[in-house]
């Protein structure tokens, strides 16, 4: 028995490990992953047999962790564990650390009557149970040389010590604990890695120092095609591109020499072979088992990742980049403004066009200011109180608001904001002052289209008015006038005073006739400048988007002399006429174009006017829409003829009329039921000429004035025709009563030359008294003709051509006579 084993002789404390080598041995201990595992029945055996060896009741194997020793293996005590600072283990390791390496036999401590050792006398494990009197334990020591523990034998009575042949026993025993642990250690180590290469997804590849591959994991056979028994004993030439194949060769042989190499230990990128023939690139991690001694390296190893998918993402992301450079490019040239504020409301984007419209040289001068620097308080709190709590609820805002510029100045903006995901806001804004003062000249241009259309409406009705009014006055007046010839006084003195009354009424219809009228203002006027601002008028009030309304206009302008509202009045009542006609997704058409001579036919008859003999604008106004009956088509310029039921006035078109012909042009129309309708418009470019007759001078030369002249006359009013039949038998002409334009018609053409003037009424039913008196040319050039309207004036229009004189209702004898004298005196001097 050595010194070291008698009771007494050893310091009474527990000497403090040093604090880097107790680091070092804890991690060693924490490395073999061994504490708090499941018993090891190999390490069962050997403490039982240790217990029998020494004939003793307990012997452990004892781990000794930072504050605590562990039992990893137990015979004869229940506990698993006690703390550190009882522990006797804890002392062996300590006197193992200071002699040196356990493994030479002389690490065993022996304590032969704990109860008399100054170390462990108040022990609680030798006052209480287990009772510790004798104790020899031989420290646990890693192959690093770290002690982690004991195989100790512990008996309940005293003894004198051990011998040498039981130390190194107890030696041996704890040497084959520790080869077990490690060893086990070393199979859990093979086990992880072996789970880990199988379950990774990154290829596991091995291979001898002649490259031929050893080891092929589960990831390999999925990244390159080929089964584990497939590949192994083959050179890693397989997956290696032929044109690499050399400088792996290369780099292998150099390896195996110990020569300098780049690719252990790094990770490099290098395109690999799969099966189906392709490649695919990947990143390559290369490690070497070096030889235990001078020599060539064991064997290789491997980690190979298919980087393709993050190459296509890099690929995607390069081509995301680029379009993001161009989406950045096509904003920095919109001409809207586009800025970015963060969730605080700075400015952390702008274009250039955003600062601009605020009068900002740069972006830069407003990048990290607040937007409400662009808008005057009044404004700001409008978008603060009414535009974000929207933005907050539904993400986004459009509206109109007024910011400021950088002179002070007010820019007129609509605003469409949008909240990011991040709390920020997105801002598009558009300068919308000049639109708006657009808008507001065509609302202005609007009104003053639809005054000038109620004053053509009270016209028109002021106009029929009179029209009626004046056939009665015309009988009246006519029947007075011959009571008047008759010699009695009384009869002419009432004649005379009916006389008087129908004069009174003819000045009060003249008033009525200003009612409805207004002064016209020519000027010259852009035709093209016209009808873009109809097209805009009417496609606004489109109410289904799918319709379309299309603008045709020649490169330079085209000018004439008119009244503009009057212009503007008829372009707009035939496009509205064409966007009411449209159905669903149907289409409408403006265009115009000059007409330098007679090259052009009309699309269609000529429904209104007669055709411009000089230089004239042809505006023609076309749809896709239902089209016209064949029975509506000659009523449609009729005033208060509509197809449009309660929604129309049956004014519009004879308003258009009536200017289109007083300006001396002409309407062409063409249309088919479900063929949509086309109308030509023929402007002249100059004025119109006009032959004025005057009724002055008498018969003009025809000293017998009526008498023996065979005069046709043509009313639809009953009354008027017997008041003109008595008028003209009174001068001695035999007169032809007619009410029906076409009975008229064709008793000219029975016999032309029967008739030496032919008087006729303007408005009639089913032809005018122009129509009438056209066709009349047709069969006879030198008929005298005389046009007798019951309009207060007559018509100042291209029918100055057809008739030889005009005559208002009412009438007297005398101007009967007149009129009718100097329209045969006119058609001699015209025929002859």
């Amino acid at each position: 028995m050595s010194d070291a084993d008698l009771p007494g002789e050893q310091p009474a404390e527990l000497p403090a490990p040093e604090a880097g080598a107790e680091r070092a041995r804890l991690a060693a201990l924490r490395a073999l992953r061994v504490l708090d595992t499941a018993p090891e029945p190999a390490l069962d055996v050997i403490t039982r047999l240790a217990a029998d060896r020494f004939d003793v009741e307990i012997a452990l194997v004892s781990l000794v962790d930072a504050d605590r020793q562990w039992f990893k293996s137990r015979h004869g005590l229940d506990t698993c564990e006690t703390p550190r600072v009882d522990s006797f283990c804890a002392h062996a390791i300590a006197g193992a650390a200071k002699a040196g390496d356990g493994r030479k036999g002389d690490g065993v401590m022996v304590v032969g009557d704990a109860a008399a050792d100054a170390r462990f006398s108040d022990n609680p494990l030798v006052r209480g149970a287990p009772f510790i009197r004798f104790y020899a334990g031989a420290p646990l020591v890693t192959a690093d040389g770290h002690a982690i523990g004991t195989l100790c034998v512990i008996g309940t009575r005293p003894r004198a010590g051990v011998s040498e042949r039981e130390r190194a026993a107890l030696t041996l025993m704890a040497r084959q604990v520790m080869d077990f642990i490690e060893t086990a250690a070393q199979r859990q180590e093979q086990r992880i890695s072996q789970l880990i290469a199988e379950t990774t997804t990154d290829a596991f590849v091995c291979s001898d120092p002649h490259s031929r591959i050893i080891h092929w994991n589960r990831a390999a056979e999925t990244m390159f095609g080929w089964r584990a028994d497939e590949v192994l004993g083959k050179p890693m030439h397989m997956i290696i591109p032929d044109r690499h194949r050399h400088g792996h060769d290369t780099g292998m042989a150099r390896l195996r020499d110990r020569g300098p190499t780049k690719l252990v230990g790094k990770t490099v990128e290098v395109p690999a072979m799969c099966r189906a023939g392709h490649e695919i690139p990947v990143e390559l991690s290369l490690g070497m088992w070096p030889a235990p001694e001078e020599g060539e390296p064991q064997g290789f190893a491997a980690i190979i990742r298919d980087v393709s998918a993050r190459k296509a993402l890099e690929a995607e992301r390069a081509g995301t980049e680029a379009r993001l450079a161009q989406q950045i490019a096509a904003i920095e040239a919109s001409q809207d403004g586009i800025a970015i504020t963060d969730a605080e409301g700075r400015f952390i984007f702008m274009n250039q066009a955003h600062s601009a419209m605020f009068g900002h040289a740069s972006p830069e001068t407003l990048i990290g200011r607040h937007w409400t620097l662009l808008y005057d308080e009044r404004n700001a709190r409008l978008i603060t109180e009414v535009a974000m709590p929207l933005l907050a609820s539904s993400r986004r805002w459009r509206g109109e608001v007024q910011g400021r510029r950088a002179d002070g100045s007010i820019v007129e903006q609509e605003v469409s904001l949008s909240l990011s995901a991040d709390g920020g806001i997105v801002c598009v804004t558009r300068d919308i002052g000049e639109r708006l003062a657009m808008e507001r000249d065509k609302v202005r241009l609007h009104e003053q289209l639809m005054q000038a259309q109620r004053q053509e409406a009270v016209g028109q009705l002021a106009h029929g008015i009179a029209h009626d009014f004046n056939n009665l006055l015309a009988a009246i007046a006519g029947t007075a006038d011959l009571l008047e010839r008759i010699d009695a006084p009384q009869v002419g003195t009432h004649a005379r005073r009916i006389q008087s009354a129908t004069a009174t009424a003819t000045g009060l219809l003249d008033k009525l006739m200003l009612l409805g009228r207004r002064q016209r203002d020519p000027k010259p006027v852009d035709l093209g400048t016209i009808l873009s601002s109809v097209r805009d008028l009417v496609a606004t009030s489109m109410l289904d988007t799918r319709h379309r309304i299309y603008l045709n206009l020649p490169a330079a302008p085209l000018l004439t002399n008119a009244d503009q509202t009057e212009l503007m009045q008829v372009v707009l009542n035939l496009a509205l006429n064409a966007r009411d006609a449209l159905p669903m997704g149907d289409v409408a058409e403006l265009s115009l174009s000059l007409l330098d001579g007679d090259g052009h036919e009309p699309v269609g008859p000529v429904m209104v006017g007669s055709l411009p003999m000089g230089p004239a604008a042809l505006i023609r106004v076309s749809d896709t829409g239902c089209g016209i009956a064949p029975d509506d088509l000659a009523r449609v310029f009729e005033p208060y003829y509509t197809r449009k039921g309660e929604a129309g006035t049956g004014l519009g078109l004879a308003v258009v009329a009536g200017i289109v012909a007083e300006s001396g042009g002409a309407i062409a129309l063409r249309s088919r039921p479900g063929g949509g309708t086309f109308f030509e418009l023929w402007w002249p470019l100059q004025p119109a000429a006009r032959r004025m007759v005057s009724l002055a001078g008498g018969a003009g030369g025809d000293e017998d004035g009526l008498a023996g002249k065979t005069v046709l006359v043509v009313d639809d009013n009953p009354d008027v025709v017997d008041t003109l039949v008595a008028m003209l038998e009174a001068a001695g002409a035999e007169p032809g009563p007619c009410l029906d334009p076409a009975d008229a018609l064709a008793a000219v053409r029975e016999d032309p030359q029967a008739w030496s003037l032919v008087i006729t009424d303007y408005d009639m039913p089913g032809m005018t008294g122009e129509t009438l008196a056209r066709a009349l040319r047709d069969i006879r050039a030198d008929l005298p003709l005389l046009l007798l309207s019951a309009l207060p004036r007559p018509r100042d229009g291209r029918d100055n051509d057809v008739f030889d004189a005009k005559l208002a209702k009412p009438v007297t004898l005398d101007t009967l006579v007149a009129a009718a004298t100097a329209a045969m005196a006119a058609a001699r001097t015209r025929s002859g």
